[in-house]
């Protein structure tokens, strides 16, 4: 079979192949849950109970396995399937562009900090920046496109792989040449993001750099020299994990006091299950938590959560 690297390679000069690599995406997808999934419903509790792994992530993320819950495709077929038990109901509540705030932070970038700070959508003005049209003039269309890029560069994709992760994630088809013209317009427009990445990668070439540590200190270590991507990755990935579980902590007891419990953590994205009569004391109290435990890290960037009470995990 035919590697996913090699397929990427391809795509450069093959458009074509981007149905082999969506049909591979889905068949996973049918494969990995859409038949295996109920085969793990507990005949007693009528629940999936997967193993939950604090630590086994390089980043320090939560992974689940036996089933892997994380990997749940978002479309709507596959999550209206997990609903609450009877008298309850699912609150999800997620950060809003955490990583993008953390990268802000880490890096002093100031017209990203400047661009959160009063509230402007930095989606819309990533759109505006790489393409060089005008704020008030970008589509929604043309928002996906700055949003792709956003996850795509903060940890130095290059063109190719940012032309696969656009439309494969996204579904914002861009040419090769198209896909260097962003990258290099985006990195134009957030200065400090791209001094933090040339920074990292002097460091990386000067003192053979083997370890970094996340906004919490919480150190990670290589045996051997680390990729680049790592270096980016870690500091921001690894501290947005740090976020979610001082989150988590600060709703123990209280939830506890509510009947509430989590039912499943997906990076950013924290599902509770609480009794109905007290969905808005629980959507309160998990937004407070979540923003309480961002602002211990992040000083010059606001935290932003938004919460949803739900009938079914599809409803977020």
């Amino acid at each position: 079979m035919i590697s996913k690297d090699t397929l990427d390679k391809l795509s450069e000069n093959h458009p074509e192949v981007f149905t082999i690599i969506a049909y591979r995406h889905w068949s996973k997808a049918h494969s990995s849950f859409g038949e295996k999934l109920p085969t793990f419903v507990n005949p007693v509790t009528h629940r999936i109970h997967p193993n939950v792994n604090q630590m086994r992530a390089a980043s320090g993320r939560f992974s689940f396995s036996n089933p892997n819950l994380q990997q749940i495709p978002r479309e709507r077929q596959y999550r209206s399937c997990f609903v609450p038990a009877p008298g309850y109901k699912l609150i999800i509540a997620d950060y809003s562009q955490i990583e993008l705030r953390i990268a802000a932070e880490i890096a002093n970038d100031s017209v990203m900090i400047d661009a959160y700070c009063n509230e402007k959508d930095l989606h819309r003005l990533t759109a505006s920046l790489v393409s060089g049209k005008p704020l008030d003039e970008v589509t929604k269309q043309e928002r996906q496109l700055g949003k792709a890029v956003n996850f795509g560069l903060i940890y130095g994709m290059g063109t190719t792989k940012l032309r696969i992760y656009a439309e494969t994630n996204y579904g914002v088809k861009m040419s090769f040449e198209e896909a260097q013209r962003f990258r290099e317009n985006f990195f134009k427009g957030y200065p400090g993001l791209y001094q933090w990445h040339q920074d990292t990668a002097f460091k990386l070439r000067t003192t053979k750099v083997k370890d970094i540590r996340t906004l919490s200190g919480r150190l990670r270590r290589w045996k051997d020299e680390p990729p680049l991507t790592s270096l980016l990755n870690t500091p921001v990935q690894g501290t947005s994990a740090d976020i979610t579980k001082l989150a988590l902590h600060k709703l123990n007891s209280a939830l506890d006091e509510l009947g509430g419990f989590p039912i499943v953590v997906v990076h950013d994205e924290i599902v509770l299950e609480v009794p109905e009569y007290h969905v808005v004391e629980g959507s309160a109290m998990l937004e407070e938590a979540m923003i309480s435990a961002g602002k211990r890290f992040l000083k010059s960037v606001p935290v932003v959560v938004e919460a949803a009470i739900a009938e079914s995990w599809a409803e977020k």
